[in-house]
């Protein structure tokens, strides 16, 4: 199975793991998990070991830090270099097994015989070295090879699905904080207006031209604004220091976003559903995992099965014993042994243990067929529910963005009024409760497109850093 779109998440969230191990990797199995090759072995390589933190971080910078940092996506490694071992373990059965043994031991014995003592001492020196190598088996180690193969592919997609899911939480919190980052900025505006606004009104009320009600209004107003901007600077501060915490920093590290919440090109709505459907059921890690779970538990039926018939090993024994002894004995002496033949086991009554094993196997494999269709369905309906919702905050986007031109230009006009003395200070602050609202509503919008976007490269399982770039 090929990811290659995710080679720099791989790359990324594996490079910290710095020392292998020392075993041999003679079937070269660790090849087979994902991103592994894209790992430096020569240890040259330290893509985890940032230096110094950016002015402004950059949501790759942010992303990257935050899954050297995730403890899932370790564990969903790990767990596909065990499923790799495994697959090496099922290749070590078609070899030969040699074993060695070496002995010693001495004996002293002492008995009486018509009142005379008799000694006698033996000591053993040996060695034993057994072959046995199974030559058939009716399939046994092909179905366990093939159930360890499928295992470590359904490890792999779930490895994929495990980093999707990361990128997918890191990239929403860098966005959760640029819209925050956006709301100060709009909130800090509608102080600054609503600070020109009482300066104005009480310029008028000091001429006499307007009402102290009017200055006391714009004081409210400005009030108001400014307890929203202190609002908005603890919201951006607490998302920041999300953003620290899974980067493995302290929170209250400062930090800088780059970027802004500009909606992008949207690549996915140049295909039908039906498409993105179809391309659903073929790509995504989850039901590409459920598959591969299915498939091993077929191959698990097939290995209950043949454990129950004969298999044909060769074995071979070689063996020197060397033994020294008393007289009494007979003396010192050496013997070999050296035998080789065919051994057949036939298993003939276990206690009816394989036909439970089979049928437990059988089951497996109609709960593997379920956990797939309710994959391939959740898969399907994630699709459809994130495009439907993409394509609704792609409109709501278009809305927001007029009514923010919208209640601007409104507010100016009716600055403009009451700078001139024909208008009131209801309508002036009216028109900037709408224009404060309309900025909110439209950074609302930007929050839910990125999120609905996100939620869909995910459902599509292709999220990567060219689905969520700000630039």
């Amino acid at each position: 199975m090929k990811r290659h779109h995710f080679a720099l998440l791989a790359w990324l969230a594996w490079g910290p793991v710095a020392a292998l191990a020392h075993e041999p990797d003679v079937f070269a199995t660790t090849t087979s998990v994902t991103g592994e090759a894209v790992y430096d072995v020569d240890h040259t390589s330290r893509p985890c070991h940032f230096g110094n933190l950016p002015e402004q971080l950059s949501l790759e910078e942010t992303v990257s830090r935050i899954l050297c940092h995730d403890p899932q996506v370790r564990i969903a490694w790990a767990d596909a270099k065990a499923r790799a071992a495994t697959v090496g373990v099922s290749h070590a059965a078609y070899l030969p097994r040699l074993d060695g043994r070496l002995d010693w031991s001495r004996n002293i014995n002492e008995r009486k015989e018509a009142s005379v003592s008799v000694n006698g001492r033996r000591q053993l020196t040996g060695a034993n070295f057994t072959l046995s190598w199974v030559l058939f088996d009716f399939g046994r180690r092909g179905a366990a090879l093939q159930n360890a193969r499928q295992m470590l592919m359904a490890a792999n997609a779930t490895q994929d699905a495990t980093l999707q899911n990361a990128f997918a939480v890191a990239a929403q919190a860098y966005n959760d904080a640029l819209a925050a980052q956006r709301n100060l900025a709009a909130s800090r505006q509608v102080a600054e207006l609503a600070a020109q606004n009482l300066e104005a009104a009480d310029a008028k009320y000091k001429a006499g031209a307007a009402a102290l009600s009017d200055q006391l209004q714009a004081q409210t107003a400005l009030s108001q604004a400014r307890l929203r901007e202190v609002r908005d600077i603890g919201n951006l501060r607490q998302l920041l220091g999300v953003i620290a915490l899974r980067m493995g920093l302290s929170p209250e590290t400062p930090l800088k976003l780059a970027g802004d919440l500009a909606p992008l090109p949207n690549p996915f709505f140049s295909k039908a559903v039906d498409e993105l459907l179809a391309e659903a059921r073929r790509e995504h890690p989850a039901l590409l995992a459920a598959q591969a779970r299915f498939k091993a538990a077929e191959a698990s039926v097939e290995e209950a099965r043949a454990a129950g018939r004969p298999s044909l090993s060769l074995t071979a024994n070689l063996a020197h014993n060397r033994v020294g002894q008393s007289e009494i004995y007979n003396g010192d002496y050496l013997e070999r042994d050296r035998s080789i033949g065919l051994q057949l086991d036939v298993p003939l009554f276990d206690g009816f243990s394989r036909s439970y094993q089979v049928r437990r196997a059988l089951a497996q494999v109609e709960s593997r067929r379920s956990e797939l269709a309710d994959t391939e369905q959740q898969v399907s309906l994630d699709v459809w529910n994130n495009y439907q919702r993409l394509s609704i905050e792609t409109r709501s986007l278009a809305q927001t963005s007029e009514l923010v031109e919208q209640s601007r230009q409104a507010l100016d006009v009716v600055q403009g009024r009451y700078r001139a003395g024909v208008g009131s200070m209801i309508e002036l602050l009216n028109a900037l409760t709408a224009y404060a609202s309309a900025e909110e509503l439209h950074t609302q919008a930007l929050g839910s497109w990125q999120s609905s976007r996100l939620r869909l490269a995910v459902g599509l399982g292709r999220l990567g850093f060219w689905a969520v770039d700000t630039r």
